[in-house]
C-alpha cells in the first residue's frame, strides 16, 4: 500500500477563533427566555 503525503509539511491550519464567551451567553439566555415564554404561554392556555 502506498502512503500519501501532502506536498508541504505545514501544520493543518486551526479553525478561526471560537465564538466569544459573551456571544455564547447571550445566545443561551435568549434561547432560555424564548423557551420559558413558550412554556408559560402553553401553560396558560
Amino acid at each position: 500500500m502506498e502512503t500519501i503525503r501532502p506536498n508541504t509539511t505545514d501544520p493543518i491550519p486551526a479553525r478561526t477563533t471560537p465564538p466569544k464567551m459573551g456571544t455564547i451567553i447571550v445566545r443561551f439566555v435568549g434561547l432560555l427566555v424564548v423557551i420559558v415564554a413558550l412554556l408559560a404561554w402553553a401553560w396558560n392556555r
